[in-house]
């Protein structure tokens, strides 16, 4: 996947080989690769014979000094073979921890130190540091002074960090190796199409490939977590979709490695930043200080400077055009998310909906915050979320108009009486999926609780009838009555109340009617979990989503469903 650049570095071990001193500037954002890299060079130095030692910046270091350095003398003590070579070694761990000078251009400490290596490497040499964004001020003080005037020995030492979250010093000094030519870069920049595909896979034709390469921008970390997240899910999705999570399953749970990634970013965060984040991950995109103070219940400046923050540490960026700032990805504010308390959210949600209504947002901006905040809670949520589903068909997304248009059905079951304009546009809008689907289910179940008159084809809203094929407009009319009072079901047709004609499972999803079976057979959420390999909240999720889309309240009462489905079906 990154051969050409492993070739790079192995050539560079190739120079040490033959007496030459190297420094490498290993640059990429989180999740490129350069882990991966770094220990595939440390093998093959390993192999050469080279002595390998490596460091790793840790922030929650930041108070000690040479902190970096300090790891690379201790692995250097585990190693050395002569008592004087560890007694200079211990020495010079004490020099670091009492005269570090992270103040001054020249720092005397890393002349010792550069003593101390050309005095010591005789064979080859290898110094690894990752993380160094993340590096202490002495540490950073001791690699200028060592990219400034470097050691004469065989040696190789790689400079791994992220320019985004590069401090001043570490930038200044990485730029100064370049220009004196004591550094050589080396960039990881996005995979193009043809390394996404060998890196999944998956021919490069494939429209797959393509729809993991445009969501996962390219990143390793990002294409492979997808990958694994939505299994022949995201080919064909408009671009953008992950933004407001739908583009990913409700079953998802991020894979280990990308979690493990993601959360040591975030425990670094401060209270402040941890809760503007939270609130920036309920708004999603296009973040301002003010909609997010508001979301988050601070103040502008507080929100302002703490944005700022965040942009800082790459968690968030600038939005390209636009002054307005977006998560690095998706799966950051997805795990941002994800981690939020759920009371907080609910309430954050109706927050956010109130920025939105005030800044005239279109229905389907609005309608996620809805969803994800108990619909219904307020009057105008089924009108919300009717419009949203409106908005859908006319975008030809017949999937998500049927999503928006269950939503808005249990909002109404949790306004009280139906209010009638809102009514005929649903039934309306049920009625287009209905003509575009073949499947009269919505319709049923939306003309079962709500009733409603005459439909037809002239009663469908301008825009629902706009929103026909030219295939569609030029067929014969048709006609479909949806009766004022709830009329018995046809024979074996679905409809929402009482049985034999009460809720189905068919109203469900696959995974919804899976996961319901088994709630029927007796097994509890844990062990449903672990036999779909899916988390316990995960499967909660999709038992809450199935007694609103069925209008029950227990588990015993869909236990009862699924045992009177098998007995009708036997």
């Amino acid at each position: 996947m990154r051969r050409a650049e492993l070739h790079q570095l192995h050539a560079v071990l190739d120079e040490v080989m033959h007496g030459h001193q190297r420094m490498v500037d290993l640059a990429g954002d989180p999740g490129s690769g350069k882990s991966r890299l770094l220990t595939a060079l440390a093998e093959e130095a390993s192999v050469r014979g080279f002595t390998v030692l490596r460091a790793l910046a840790d922030p929650a270091e930041q108070h000690v000094p040479g902190s970096l350095f300090v790891q690379i003398l201790r692995g250097w003590i585990g190693l050395a073979d002569r008592a004087g070579l560890r007694d200079e070694l211990i020495a010079m761990l004490r020099r670091i921890a009492e005269s570090v000078d992270v103040q001054a251009d020249g720092c005397p400490t890393s002349d010792r130190l550069r003593a101390l290596l050309e005095q010591h490497t005789c064979r080859g040499l290898l110094i690894v540091l990752d993380d160094v964004h993340a590096a202490d001020p002495g540490s950073l003080a001791l690699l200028d002074g060592l990219i400034r005037w470097p050691a004469r020995a065989p040696l190789a030492m790689v400079v791994a960090h992220r320019p985004r979250q590069s401090p001043q010093r570490l930038r200044t000094a990485l730029a100064r190796g370049s220009q004196l030519g004591t550094t050589r870069r080396i960039e990881l920049g996005r995979l193009d199409l043809a390394r996404t595909a060998e890196l999944l896979d998956l021919p490069a034709t494939d429209p797959r490939t393509r729809a993991l390469h445009r969501d996962g921008h390219g990143n390793p970390l990002y294409l492979l977590a997808l990958a694994r997240i939505c299994p022949g899910r995201l080919s064909g999705r408009p671009e953008g979709s992950l933004a407001d999570l739908r583009g990913l399953p409700p079953d998802a749970a991020l894979p280990d490695r990308l979690a493990r990634h993601l959360v040591t970013e975030l425990a670094a965060l401060g209270p402040r930043q941890r809760l503007v984040l939270a609130a920036a991950s309920v708004l999603g995109t296009e973040l301002d200080s003010p909609g997010v103070a508001a979301v988050a219940g601070t103040t502008e400046d507080e929100a302002c400077h703490t944005l700022d923050e965040l942009r800082r540490l790459d968690l968030l960026r600038p939005l390209a055009g636009s002054p307005h700032s977006g998560f690095r990805h998706p799966l950051v504010r997805w795990l941002v998310y994800d981690g939020t308390d759920n009371c907080w959210r609910v309430d954050a949600h109706r927050r956010a909906i109130g920025v939105l209504t005030a800044r005239g947002a279109p229905a389907d901006r609005i309608a996620p915050h809805i969803e994800r905040s108990t619909p219904g809670l307020d009057p105008r949520d089924a009108a919300v979320l009717t419009e949203a589903a409106g908005t859908a068909l006319r975008a030809g997304d017949t999937d998500l108009a049927v999503h928006w248009l269950g939503a808005a059905l249990s909002a109404f079951g949790r306004q009280g009486p139906a209010d009638g304009g809102v009514a005929r546009r649903l039934l309306a809008a049920a009625d287009e999926v209905a003509a575009r689907t073949g499947s009269r289910r919505l319709l049923t179940e939306a003309t079962a609780r709500l009733g409603g008159g005459e439909l037809g084809s002239g009663d469908r809203s301008d825009g629902a009838a706009a929103e026909r094929t030219p295939q569609q407009a030029h067929a014969p009319a048709r006609t479909t009555r949806a009766p004022a009072a709830a009329a018995p079901p046809a024979p074996g047709e679905p409809t929402a109340a009482g049985s034999p004609g009460g809720p189905t499972l068919d109203l469900l999803t696959g995974r919804e009617r899976e996961i319901a079976e088994l709630v029927g057979t007796g097994l509890r959420s844990r062990e449903i979990a672990d036999r779909l390999g899916v988390s316990a909240r995960t499967v909660e999720v999709h038992i809450a989503r199935t007694y609103r889309k069925l209008g029950i309240g227990s588990r015993a009462a869909l236990v009862r469903l699924v045992v009177e489905e098998h007995s009708r079906v036997a």
